[in-house]
C-alpha cells in the first residue's frame, strides 16, 4: 500500500512539473511575441526615405523638388527626419541642436565633404533636401545650418525659397 501511495505521489509530482514547464514555455513564447511587436512598433518611427528629394529633368537638366509619396503615411518627427537625411548622406551627418520660434537649428560637425568635395550642385541639393524635409515638421519654417564655411556651401538660415535651381548658386 505504501508503494502505491509512493507511486501515486511520484506521478502527481511529475504531472505538476510537466504542467509548470508548459506554462513557462507559454510565457517565454508570449514574451518573444511581445518583443517582436515592440521592435516592429519602434521601427515604425524609421522613415523609408527622406520626405523631399531633388530630381533632375533629363530634358531641361534643371532640378526640381519632389515630395516623396512614400512618407505621406508615415509620422514625421525631428528624430526620424534627421535619421533619414543622415542615412542618405552619411558624410554630412546632421545633428539636431534645437528649435527656437520657427527655426530648426542643425549642425554638421565635419563639413569638409559638403563644403569641399560634393561640388556646388551636390551641396545645394543636400541643403535643399534637408531644408524641405525639415520644414515638413510642424512649426518649422527656417533651418539654420551651422558648419564651417567652404568653397561650395555657406552656413546660415535657409528656407524653401532659398532654392531656385534656375538661378545661380550664390543666390539664396
Amino acid at each position: 500500500m505504501k508503494i502505491i501511495k509512493l507511486l501515486f505521489t511520484g506521478c502527481v509530482a511529475v504531472f505538476i512539473a510537466a504542467c509548470t514547464n508548459d506554462r513557462k514555455q507559454a510565457t517565454d513564447s508570449t514574451d518573444s511575441v511581445k518583443a517582436i511587436l515592440d521592435t516592429t512598433q519602434n521601427n515604425i518611427d524609421v522613415l523609408s526615405d527622406i520626405p523631399w528629394t531633388a530630381e533632375m529633368d533629363s530634358v531641361s537638366e534643371k532640378y526640381t523638388m519632389k515630395r516623396s509619396p512614400i512618407y505621406s503615411s508615415e509620422i514625421l518627427t525631428k528624430d526620424n527626419v534627421i535619421e533619414s537625411i543622415n542615412r542618405k548622406y552619411p558624410e554630412n551627418k546632421l545633428v539636431w541642436e534645437g528649435l527656437k520660434n520657427d527655426t530648426a537649428y542643425v549642425k554638421i560637425e565635419n563639413s569638409d565633404y559638403l563644403t569641399q568635395s560634393s561640388g556646388s550642385t551636390g551641396a545645394r541639393i543636400f541643403l535643399a533636401e534637408s531644408t524641405y524635409s525639415l520644414t515638413e515638421l510642424p512649426h518649422v519654417n527656417v533651418v539654420y545650418f551651422d558648419f564651417t564655411v567652404g568653397d561650395h556651401a555657406t552656413p546660415g538660415p535657409y528656407t524653401r525659397t532659398s532654392f531656385d535651381f534656375s538661378m545661380p548658386q550664390n543666390n539664396r
